[in-house]
């Protein structure tokens, strides 16, 4: 594995796990803000809709194109919406994304930059430069 790969790896998780990563650690004393979200809220049948229609979203040719997921069991749901393909500094294929999310009569919204490694992995964009393309 090259110094970049694996400097990239440690430094960076998948885009999609960092939605995951951030309702587990939202015990954590300086997180504790992050309790009270709907993604705190998600279960992992709602999680695992979340990550398909994410990666959907990522794979999907249209660079603006977006997925509804829906969980009945629980009344979650929430979309994912690509908002166009970038360019990361160091030649990546990026976007950003888009994040909805309900749970519980709790609402987020957030956008998170990720790029495309050349394995696949799609990495949360930390600290690169991005720009449209």
């Amino acid at each position: 594995m090259s110094r970049e790969r694996t400097s990239v790896t440690i430094m960076s998780t998948r885009a999609i796990f960092l939605l995951t990563l951030l309702t587990s650690v939202c015990s954590a004393g300086n997180l504790s803000f992050l309790n009270d979200t709907a993604l705190a809220a998600l279960d992992e049948d709602d999680r695992t809709l979340q990550r398909a229609a994410a990666y959907s979203v990522l794979d999907a040719e249209d660079p603006v194109s977006s997925k509804e997921w829906k969980n009945d069991k629980s009344g979650s749901s929430g979309k994912i919406h690509s908002l166009g393909n970038y360019r990361s500094d160091d030649g990546l294929h990026c976007r950003k994304i888009r994040v909805l999310t309900q749970a519980k009569s709790l609402k987020n919204d957030v956008t998170l930059p990720v790029c495309k490694l050349s394995d696949g992995d799609w990495i949360f964009a930390s600290g690169k430069k991005l720009a449209k393309v």
